[in-house]
């Protein structure tokens, strides 16, 4: 029978604690009278602590609303990019805990999280491989100035060339699906080998180990700030697609927090921002960040002949590109005269359009309404 070592002075029931102080503090993994760690209830005690209670799911929700108020303060300095996992996220399994698997929970919250410094890696990380892999084309972006300008120098020969990076990347608090968080199973099959004791071969005893993770299907939002006053002129137009280029091959390719190697932490952005419903006697939120209109006084219209796309810029945005009859509609508006003009040059300057944004996605509505 396994037990867990926790104070008089607290009530039996640890079903309301949040799974990171029932993993952290009241686990319940030691046997009875004794202080030794029952192997066998490993993975019933790690079961015990996945649930959210109501309180921190509260947290949790909480906590994404206050992060997506924030970031609209920053108006054309913030970025936001909403996205669901296509597969377990774990993170923090190299932290210290009895079972030798721990797990990144953030204090006093005891709530799943992702630091912002371990996003700013895996960003760095997926700019550097894209600039590799693109070397050759001049106009992609990805280069050392552009990077070390983002995110600051890794190597400082001098005092004098430290600088801090231009962006800024938040913690992410992840919604898991369904409200619970999983167990998950790893087999090492060369545990030995991988100790430095024999050679690897196929007659050993391989030791399922559990660890706790985030489900598929949970949400994350990552937010960004960019203080495009320390970049250079010609990077204080071009960082959102930089981040939008590194979180499209990061998701895809790279991952998030642990195991990514066996395909851990892989995300797909979503549609729109979802706000995560508030908690209990809270005002809810989610009608202001389901969609927000825009009006871009001078914004410039760009035209690309092979695919017929009209795109807007403004401020360092750019929507999304308008095909078919949209795009037909638009010109029309334009006039015979704009219109023409936009064709042959391929851009339209200090053109007034209404733009609408859910969650990161731009999308050109129509001119403005004079």
């Amino acid at each position: 029978m396994s037990i867990a070592a926790v104070p008089n002075y607290l009530p039996d029931s640890l079903r309301d604690a949040a799974p990171g102080h029932r993993f952290n503090l009241y686990l319940p993994l030691w046997q009875e009278g004794s202080w030794q760690i029952s192997k066998s209830d490993k993975t019933p005690a790690l079961k015990s602590c996945t649930t959210l209670g109501e309180s921190a799911k509260a947290q949790v929700a909480a906590l994404r609303s206050r992060q997506q108020a924030l970031i609209k303060h920053y108006g054309a300095d913030g970025y936001c990019i909403c996205t669901q996992s296509t597969a377990p996220f774990a993170t923090g399994l190299g932290n210290e805990h009895p079972i030798e698997n721990g797990f990144a929970f953030l204090t006093p919250y005891g709530l799943p999280y992702l630091a912002g410094s371990g996003v700013k890696g895996i960003l760095r990380r997926a700019m550097e491989e894209l600039m590799e892999e693109l070397m050759d084309d001049g106009d992609a972006g990805f280069t050392d100035v552009a990077i070390n300008a983002l995110f600051g120098p890794e190597e400082v020969n001098q005092p004098e060339d430290a600088q801090r990076g231009a962006l800024d990347f938040w913690d992410v608090f992840p919604n898991p699906d369904r409200g619970k968080l999983v167990v998950e199973i790893m087999t090492p099959h060369y545990g030995k080998y991988y100790q430095g004791e024999e050679p690897p071969h196929d007659s050993g005893a391989p030791i399922p180990v559990s660890f706790l993770a985030v489900p598929a299907k949970s949400n994350f939002d990552f937010h960004v700030v960019c203080h495009a006053a320390r970049l250079p002129a010609a990077l204080q137009t071009q960082w959102r697609g930089l981040l939008d280029g590194a979180f499209k091959h990061a998701f895809e390719w790279v991952g998030f927090g642990a195991k990514t190697s066996v395909g851990y932490g892989a995300m797909a952005p979503v549609a729109a921002a979802v706000a995560p419903a508030a908690p209990a006697g809270a005002a809810s939120t989610a009608a202001a960040f389901s969609s927000d209109i825009q009006i871009w006084p001078t914004a410039r219209l760009t035209f690309t002949p092979n695919t017929g796309e009209i795109k807007a810029s403004f401020d360092g945005k750019m929507t999304v590109g308008l095909k078919g009859s949209p795009a037909d509609a638009l010109r029309a508006a334009l006039g015979d005269e704009r219109a023409t003009r936009l064709k042959k040059r391929q851009e339209l300057k200090d053109v007034a359009v209404e733009v609408q944004q859910e969650g990161n996605k731009l999308t050109l509505n129509g001119l403005a309404a004079p």
